[in-house]
């Protein structure tokens, strides 16, 4: 590889790196996250969810995006015990995303979520259809990209599924496609008792967006305390993140 073309990729990579980090941007992207969770019940096990969650946008008009975000999670929840769990696959988590197709240094996006019933186990959550409404809003800057999303998601009867969930994300980027971020996810499962309903964590991490070959991708490791979390719930996680990203054209 000569000088030139090592210099593009990384120009290339510092582009993707700001796109990348913008939800609802005009990018195909297929994130494959492993959350490494510690400190699960009396026993302190360790767990694991590996979200498959990718994104693909279309276009529905001249002035009109659709962001369609799917994470489809599997799980492996310890018992609180000294041994033994459950594996399987979780319910679905599916946004859509109408965005302007031009936009300045702040856009948005408002839409629909749903819950998708594809649990394999009741011991993993309520395997119930629910639908919300989300939104997105945030700031394309030189060098971050600073915003927020949430959800609202409900059972036909509120019974089943009655959660919230709520993303505020900061990134900055740096040269050759470094970067470093926080997006840590809010959680409320509003069914729960008072006191057992939120799992607030803080934390930050970082990454770089890359080539393996000609295929640009995005590495990023981060760290979460859960400084607000339900009883015998995990007290931190370590989240691993492999993007494949295919930019238009």
């Amino acid at each position: 590889m000569n000088l030139q073309s090592q210099d593009s990729k990384e120009d290339d990579a510092s582009a993707l790196a700001k796109q990348s980090a913008n939800p609802i941007a005009n990018l195909i992207s297929v994130p494959i996250q492993a959350n490494l969770n510690f400190g699960y019940g009396d026993y302190n096990r360790s767990g694991a969810v590996v979200n498959i969650q990718p994104a693909i946008p279309f276009r529905l008009s001249s002035k009109v995006n659709v962001i369609n975000r799917i994470i489809l999670p599997v799980i492996y929840q310890p018992d609180n015990a000294e041994s033994g769990g459950t594996f399987g696959l979780g319910n679905i988590n599916y946004s859509m995303f109408f965005t302007p197709s031009s936009a300045g240094k702040f856009t948005w996006g408002v839409g629909p979520a749903f819950n998708i019933p594809t649990l394999t186990t009741d011991q993993l959550g309520a395997n119930a259809f629910g639908i919300g409404p989300t939104a997105v809003g945030l700031l394309v800057l030189e060098h971050a990209v600073i915003g927020a999303t949430f959800n609202r998601i409900w059972s036909y009867n509120g019974s089943d599924v009655n959660s919230f969930f709520a993303q505020y994300f900061i990134t900055y980027n740096m040269a050759k496609g470094w970067y470093v971020n926080t997006n840590p996810n809010i959680y409320a499962n509003l069914n729960a008792a008072d006191g057992e309903q939120w799992t607030v964590p803080f934390g930050l991490g970082g990454g770089r967006v890359t080539h393996f070959g000609d295929q640009p991708i995005k590495l990023q490791v981060q760290y979460y305390f859960n400084a607000i979390r339900p009883t015998g719930a995990a007290k931190s996680t370590l989240m691993v993140q492999l993007v494949f990203l295919f930019p238009p054209g």
